[in-house]
């Protein structure tokens, strides 16, 4: 209980529904909605996973106040003129692939791994379905491994692995992300069945997963925090990327790029461009240099 009036109270939003607001106040969960001069006074949009400041006017709980974010993953809106938060306060992201069905979006890896790097947030990989064969090495899942990524081998189905990962979850809020159908919603009703989330299916004309997640939801841990179902992300632009800070999502990038012969290379066509030499070298993999050269476009783009 803080300020904001004798009956005022602080909570965590879970999730959104109608303009329904519902929020953990830490006894239990009350549907709240937004209080006419917060929506005047307060450009920030509240999203899943704020702190909020409650009252009760009459019969209603309303949202009278947005307190300070840490760590919020955010991507454009729709109209890309706006920050859309997909969950704010968040300690850490589990990006999730599958060893096969579908194969690994590596492209998507990347990116989720940088835009976690880059919001200052931690962020692990945890490769699901390992009950249908071995996580890839050489050029595949193995990778990161080497580039310093804690990489959890798991599966939903047989629960190897899971207390591992139930262990990574307690008491932090955690976002779980990754492609659809690589089993994000399997795992979290392997660790809290009572969730009984709905699993999509492969759908085999493009073995691509089906999308069952529609919007993000933070749900209570057991041990303690909060775990975020998120929709499956085709695509996900990142929301004020500054071009220069781009390679700090990339730590071999980073590292080589300073033997590069100037200060501001992009690594795209520059002379001595030490990025692309270690490439050609076979130092860094052609498609994280790939994956860097993509955002680094979004980036520009989008100033």
């Amino acid at each position: 209980m803080t300020s904001g009036g004798p009956s005022a109270a602080v909570g965590r939003v879970l999730r959104i529904a109608g303009g329904v607001y519902h929020v953990d106040d830490s006894t239990t969960v009350v549907q709240a909605s937004l209080r006419g001069r917060l929506k005047r006074t307060d450009s920030r949009i509240v999203s899943v996973g704020d702190l909020v400041e409650l009252e009760r006017v009459g019969d209603e709980m309303r949202i009278v106040r947005l307190r300070a974010r840490s760590g919020a993953l955010s991507r454009h809106g729709v109209s890309k003129r706006r920050e859309q938060v997909i969950v704010a306060n968040v300690d850490q992201v589990a990006v999730v692939v599958s060893v096969t069905a579908p194969d690994p979006d590596f492209l998507m890896v990347d990116r989720l791994l940088a835009l976690a790097a880059l919001s200052g947030i931690d962020a692990f990989l945890v490769v699901n379905k390992t009950d249908l064969g071995e996580p890839a090495s050489g050029d595949g899942l193995g990778q990161y491994a080497a580039l310093g990524v804690e990489t959890l081998p798991m599966s939903a189905e047989s629960g190897a692995g899971l207390t591992a990962l139930a262990g990574r979850l307690t008491g932090r809020i955690t976002v779980l992300s990754g492609q659809s159908g690589v089993g994000k919603s399997s795992l979290l009703n392997a660790l809290v069945p009572k969730l009984d989330l709905r699993v999509g299916e492969i759908s085999e004309r493009r073995g691509r997963g089906r999308h069952t997640t529609v919007a993000s939801a933070l749900y209570r841990y057991p041990g303690g925090g909060y775990v975020a179902d998120t929709p499956g992300l085709q695509y996900l632009a990142l929301w004020g990327l500054d071009p220069a800070e781009l390679p700090g999502g990339f730590v071999e990038i980073a590292a080589a790029g300073e033997g590069c012969r100037f200060a501001d290379c992009r690594h795209r066509v520059e002379p001595d461009c030490a990025v692309r030499a270690a490439v050609e070298d076979g130092e860094i993999r052609p498609r994280r240099l790939e994956s860097y050269l993509r955002l680094l476009d979004e980036a520009e783009k989008g100033r």
